[in-house]
C-alpha cells in the first residue's frame, strides 16, 4: 500500500467520522433553537475546518498519485487547483450548514441533501481513486465532482473579487468579525453598560437559556436592578415580544411575590403566542415541529412554576395541542 493510499484512506475515515458525529449533532442541536444571531457560526467553523482539511489532504493524495492527470495540467498547477477547489467546497458547505440551521420557510432537507452530496462525492472520489483494488472506476464520480468543484471555485472567486472591488479589504474584515461574533467578555462588558430601563428587551435576550451561565446571570442581575422589575417584565409579557420574556421565566428563579405578579401575564403571553401559530397548510412541517417543541418545553415548566398562584394554564395548553396536533 502506497503512502498516498494510506494517508488518503485515513483522512477520509476521519472526515467521515467528523461528519457523522459532531457535524450532524450540530445541525440537529442548532436547528432546534429559534436563533436571531450567529451563535452557530463558530461551532460550525470548528467542525467544518478540520473536516475539510482532512478532505483536502485526501484530494492532494489523489493529485499526487496521478488521479487528476487527465486534466493535462502540470502537477504544481493541479496541486494549486486542488487546494482552491477544497477551499471553495468548504465555503459551499458552510453556506449549506447555515441555510439548514436557519432555513426560513424552506424545508431543511433541501439544504441537507446538497451538503450530503458534496461530502459523499468528495469522499467517494478519494476512496475510488486511491483504491483501484475495489474494482470500481472513479470515472463515475470524477467528472461530475470536477465540474461541481469548478463551478463552486469560479463562483467563489467571482463573488470574492466583486466584493473586494466594491468594499475593499476592510469590508471582508468586517464580515469575518461579524461572523465570529463578540466574545463572552465583550458581551459581559456590554451587559454591564446596558441601562435596564432603556435596554430591558436586549437584556432579556441575553438572559435566556441559550446564553452561557455567566452571561445569563449578569443579564439577570441587570434586569433585577430595574426599579420596578416585576411591573416592567409583566408589561413585556402582556404586550412585548413573547419568546425572550417567557424564556426568562423558564430559566429564572422567581420569588413568591414575583410568581404572584407574573403568573397571569405569563399565561397571557403564552395565549398570544399560541394564537399566532399558523395553520398547518400555511407553514412548513419543520416550522410546526419547532413551534410544537418550544411550546411543549415552556408548558412543561411554566404551569408548575406558577402552580401556587392558582392561575390555570390548562385552557391555553389545550388550545396549543389542538393547533400543533390537529385532528
Amino acid at each position: 500500500m502506497s503512502p498516498y493510499q494510506t494517508t488518503g484512506n485515513i483522512c477520509v475515515a476521519l472526515a467521515a467520522l467528523i461528519f457523522l458525529v459532531p457535524l450532524n449533532y450540530l445541525l440537529w442541536e442548532y436547528a432546534r433553537k429559534h436563533l436571531s444571531d450567529s451563535s452557530w457560526v463558530t461551532p460550525a467553523l470548528y467542525i467544518l475546518t478540520p473536516m475539510w482539511l482532512l478532505l483536502m489532504a485526501g484530494l492532494l493524495c489523489v493529485t499526487g498519485s496521478g488521479g487528476f492527470d487527465w486534466l493535462r495540467l502540470g502537477r504544481p498547477a493541479l496541486y494549486v487547483l486542488t487546494v482552491a477547489a477544497a477551499l471553495a467546497l468548504t465555503v459551499v458547505s458552510f453556506v449549506l450548514v447555515g441555510s439548514y440551521i436557519r432555513p426560513g420557510f424552506a424545508p431543511s432537507f433541501i439544504y441537507y441533501l446538497p451538503l450530503l452530496l458534496v461530502l459523499l462525492a468528495t469522499m467517494l472520489l478519494i476512496v475510488l481513486s486511491l483504491n483501484p483494488q475495489l474494482g470500481i472506476s472513479p470515472r463515475t464520480v470524477r467528472l461530475p465532482w470536477t465540474i461541481g468543484a469548478g463551478l463552486c471555485l469560479v463562483g467563489g472567486v467571482g463573488f470574492g473579487g466583486y466584493w473586494l472591488a466594491t468594499e475593499g479589504v476592510g469590508g471582508i474584515a468586517n464580515i469575518a468579525q461579524r461572523l465570529n461574533g463578540p466574545s463572552s467578555q465583550e458581551i459581559l462588558t456590554k451587559v454591564s453598560t446596558l441601562d435596564p430601563q432603556t435596554g430591558f428587551d436586549e437584556l432579556l435576550g441575553l438572559a435566556t437559556r441559550y446564553a452561557s451561565r455567566e452571561i445569563r446571570e449578569a443579564a439577570t442581575a441587570r434586569l433585577r436592578s430595574h426599579p420596578d422589575f416585576p411591573e416592567r417584565l409583566s408589561t413585556e409579557l402582556e404586550t412585548g415580544y413573547v419568546e425572550p420574556a417567557v424564556e426568562f421565566l423558564y430559566s429564572a428563579t422567581l420569588t413568591p411575590a414575583e410568581q404572584a405578579r407574573l403568573a397571569s401575564p405569563a399565561r397571557s403571553a403564552m395565549q398570544r403566542w399560541v394564537g399566532r401559530i399558523p395553520a398547518p397548510n400555511y407553514t412548513t412541517k419543520k416550522n410546526l415541529r419547532d413551534l410544537r417543541r418550544w411550546g411543549t418545553e415552556m408548558f412543561g415548566v411554566l404551569p408548575e412554576k406558577f402552580a401556587s398562584t392558582g392561575v390555570d394554564f390548562a385552557p391555553v395548553i389545550a388550545d396549543f395541542k389542538e393547533r400543533v396536533d390537529p385532528t
